[in-house]
């Protein structure tokens, strides 16, 4: 594990993103509607796949020679943006989700996020108040 996953880890986030989801799409579904569930296990669900993806390919880029991977990086980035916005639009446009739902489920990558660097941020306070 190098220092920086000590502070921020991508696979606890990774998990945090998948509880999350599964605890708000039921609290969705019982404070809300089955509906708006629905919207926002369908947003938290293509948020996390996106996370998943967009991992893997960075992590691929790192590991190799940068000029080399980079262009296949930008051109595999741009067709998911592509299909994730195409899904979007159709899940809109044919009113399958409830809006509000599928957009609360497309910020449960964006909490986890929130969470982790706060709990990074106070991994790192403890450890410099333990330091002075």
């Amino acid at each position: 594990m190098s220092h920086g996953d000590e502070y921020f880890p991508l696979d606890k986030m990774g998990r945090l993103n998948w509880l999350l989801l599964a605890a708000m799409t039921g609290a969705g579904g019982f404070f809300v509607s089955p509906h708006f569930a629905k919207g926002l296990f369908i947003g938290g669900l293509l948020a996390n796949i996106s996370f998943i993806l967009l991992k893997k390919d960075i992590t691929r880029v790192l590991s190799g020679p940068l000029n080399a991977a980079k262009g296949r990086f930008f051109i595999k980035y741009y067709i998911r943006l592509t299909v994730l916005a195409l899904i979007l639009f159709f899940l809109v446009k044919y009113r399958a989700v409830h809006l509000v739902g599928l957009v609360v489920g497309l910020s449960t990558v964006v909490i986890s996020i929130g969470i982790t660097v706060a709990g990074a941020a106070r991994k790192v306070a403890l450890t410099a108040k333990e330091a002075s």
